[in-house]
C-alpha cells in the first residue's frame, strides 16, 4: 500500500491501483515504437499487474506499531514482502510467461536496489531461477526482455511520483519527470504521449493521526470514502498559460 502524507490526512492508494495507473500510462505511449511493438499486449499486462502480489496484503492493511500508521510498501516486514514477491512473480507464470518474466525482472530490480546487506539474497536467488524458467517458457531472449522491461520501470516511476506525491524531480531510463503537487500535474521530458492527458487514480483519505492497532486502522479505512484523484500528465516544457489549466485535486 502507498501512504502519502498530506496536511491533515493520509492519502492511501493500493499497489494494484498504482500499477493500474502505470498500465494506463503505457497504453497511451506513442514513442519508442511501442504502438507497433510485437509484444505490446504482454507489456501492457505486465505494467498493469507488476504489483499483483500486493492484492491480498492491501485487502487487509496492517499497522506499523512503532509509528502508529499503516505499513506501506517500503516498511512492511521483510518476511511479508518476500511472500508478496514470490506470489506476484508466480501468479501468471503458466498463463502469461512473458508478462510474468517482466514482473520478475521488476522484482529483481527493486529488491536489488534496496540492498540491505544481502537480506534479500535468498529471495533474489529464487527469483533468478524463476527468471531463467520464464525465459525458457516464453522463448524470449534475455536482451529483448531487458529492453522491454524499461517500459515497466518507466511507468512504475511515473506512477510512484504521483501516488507518493514526490516533491523532487526524478530521472529514469532517459526520461526526466517532475510532479507538481499544487496543480496535480506530472511533467515529463521527453513526452511520450500524443498530448496532455488527465487520468483518474482511486484513493482514500484517512485522518493523519496515530492509530492504536489494526482494528482502529481497519475502522478508519472502512469508513473512508473512495474518490478519484485527477492527475494531468503534460510535457515538461508546457507553456505557463496551459499549465495553469490543470485539474485541481478534489
Amino acid at each position: 500500500m502507498i501512504v502519502a502524507d498530506e496536511t491533515s490526512d493520509f492519502l492511501v492508494i493500493t499497489q494494484t491501483d498504482h500499477a493500474r495507473f502505470a498500465g494506463e500510462l503505457l497504453s497511451l505511449w506513442r514513442s519508442d515504437g511501442l504502438p507497433d511493438h510485437p509484444r505490446r499486449t504482454d507489456l501492457l499486462f505486465a505494467a498493469r499487474e507488476h504489483d499483483n502480489g500486493w492484492r491480498e496484503a492491501d485487502a487487509a492493511p496492517t499497522l506499523d506499531p512503532e509509528r502508529g500508521r499503516p505499513y506501506d510498501f517500503l516498511t512492511l516486514p521483510d518476511a511479508e514482502r518476500a511472500e508478496i514477491w514470490e506470489r506476484g512473480t508466480g501468479r501468471f507464470a503458466e498463463r502469461r510467461p512473458y508478462a510474468a518474466l517482466l514482473i520478475t525482472l521488476h522484482a529483481v530490480n527493486l529488491l536489488g536496489g534496496l540492498g540491505g546487506g544481502g537480506r534479500w539474497q535468498g529471495l533474489l536467488a529464487r527469483l533468478a531461477e524463476r527468471r531463467e524458467e520464464l525465459l525458457k517458457a516464453s522463448g524470449a531472449a534475455a536482451g529483448e526482455a531487458a529492453a522491454d522491461y524499461r517500459f515497466i520501470d518507466l511507468t512504475d516511476a511515473m506512477s510512484l511520483a504521483v501516488c507518493n506525491r514526490w516533491r523532487d524531480p526524478f530521472e529514469r531510463g532517459g526520461m526526466r519527470g517532475r510532479f507538481d503537487r499544487e496543480i496535480h500535474t506530472l511533467y515529463l521530458e521527453p513526452f511520450p504521449f500524443a498530448g496532455a492527458t488527465t487520468f483518474q487514480v482511486p484513493a482514500r483519505r484517512i485522518p493523519r493521526r496515530r492509530y492504536g492497532g489494526d482494528a482502529d486502522l481497519g475502522a478508519a479505512l472502512a469508513a473512508a470514502t473512495w474518490s478519484d484523484v485527477a492527475v494531468r500528465v503534460a510535457p515538461l516544457a508546457e507553456p505557463e498559460h496551459l499549465a495553469g489549466a490543470a485539474t485541481e485535486p478534489p
